[in-house]
């Protein structure tokens, strides 16, 4: 039998196997990525419940002076974003990623840009990141199109992963893991040499990036779209509070190298070679990868780094706000239209115009 999340075998006699009425509908997902289990008709009340679970769209808790950690995938895992020669693909991100950020007040602190997927470390200072994440993917996405001729979607629109960083170990984890990704992709032997867009740690809170507006899907003559783009890479305040800028970069560096070292000794150990500088640039975008990876794989909202008070209070907070919604959305629904929404509603606030209560009084921040 094949384990929870685990492609075996997608004949029919299979799938009737795994959504046999009275089987817990959790072991099976199609070659698409899709939960077929969770599609089957509900007959109990304890199914209706988990059906809607899994159907639902993960509800946000949009929070002004929140972290982000997000990564986007390119549809299919073609190479559409892999560093060219002329670094136009490079130039391409940088603007539209510095138009994104100044225009909704984002605080960049470390981005990459790999053949396959985007990753970005940011802070959402005004609390707009769906509008922020939609102006930049859209964009990007349309600058993709017209530079490589690419007829169909450019983003893969079921894999999004983003998680909120809640300590400053976590977040050091997450930018070092960012700086470190081309080589845990065997891309490059060292983060330094990774040929496209990057971010090294002596560049946080240091660098700013200029870019100018790339020829093509940008119109010259609309005033959103200016002749050059600069976006500054800053340093997180909660690791200038917690180290200082200069010891966060040193914590930021030996993580890298921690993650560097573990790329090294598994390429070692699996006969793995670093494809390499000019193998990364001379890769067709057509191309697609081929790496094995599992569906159905979990997909947090958090990371506390080890701390599980942390976690613990963001397990509890989430689940109060899930419990608070349900209730507001259910008496919305009723037609009670003063209802108040929790704190961090995002959706009902700006596309239907519900109230939404104010922040409550901040909790002392984890240790």
């Amino acid at each position: 039998m094949a384990a929870a999340g685990e492609v075996a075998d997608f004949s029919p006699q299979r799938r009737r196997k795994y959504l046999k009425p009275g089987r817990r509908p959790l072991a099976f997902f199609s070659h698409r990525g899709l939960n077929m289990a969770a599609l089957r008709k509900p007959r109990s009340a304890y199914d209706r419940r988990l059906h809607r679970r899994r159907l639902r769209t993960r509800r946000k808790r949009i929070i002004k002076g929140k972290t982000w950690t997000t990564v986007r995938r390119a549809t299919r895992r073609y190479f559409l974003f892999r560093p060219d020669e002329h670094r136009e693909v490079e130039n391409l991100f940088w603007y539209c990623l510095a138009v994104a950020a100044n225009k909704h007040g984002i605080r960049v602190h470390a981005a990459v840009l790999m053949s396959t997927h985007i990753h970005l470390v940011y802070t959402d200072v005004r609390g707009v990141q769906p509008d922020f994440k939609r102006d930049f993917h859209r964009t990007f996405a349309q600058g993709i199109k017209a530079l490589l001729g690419w007829p169909e979607e450019v983003f893969n629109k079921y894999l999004k992963g983003e998680h909120e960083p809640l300590t400053a170990d976590a977040l050091i984890d997450d930018i070092a893991y960012l700086v470190a990704n081309p080589v845990s992709a065997f891309a490059v032997r060292y983060a330094k040499d990774w040929p496209g867009a990057k971010t090294l740690p002596g560049d946080i809170g240091r660098r700013v990036v200029k870019a100018t507006r790339p020829d093509g899907y940008f119109d010259p003559e609309n005033p959103d779209w200016p002749d050059h783009a600069q976006l500054r890479l800053e340093m997180p305040s909660q690791l200038t509070a917690a180290y200082g800028e200069q010891a966060a970069r040193a914590r930021i560096a030996e993580r890298v190298r921690d993650y560097e070292r573990a790329a090294h000794t598994e390429a070692k150990a699996e006969g793995i070679a670093f494809r390499g500088t000019r193998r990364c640039q001379r890769v067709p975008h057509t191309a697609r990868a081929k790496s094995w990876e599992l569906f159905g794989k979990v997909n947090p909202r958090f990371k506390a780094g080890g701390n599980l008070s942390a976690a613990l209070a963001a397990i509890e907070e989430a689940r109060e706000f899930e419990t608070d919604y349900d209730a507001a959305l259910t008496r919305w629904t009723a037609g009670d239209r003063r209802v108040v929404f929790p704190h961090g509603t995002w959706w009902m606030r700006v596309h239907h115009g519900a109230r939404v209560a104010p922040r409550p009084r901040r909790r002392p921040p984890p240790s």
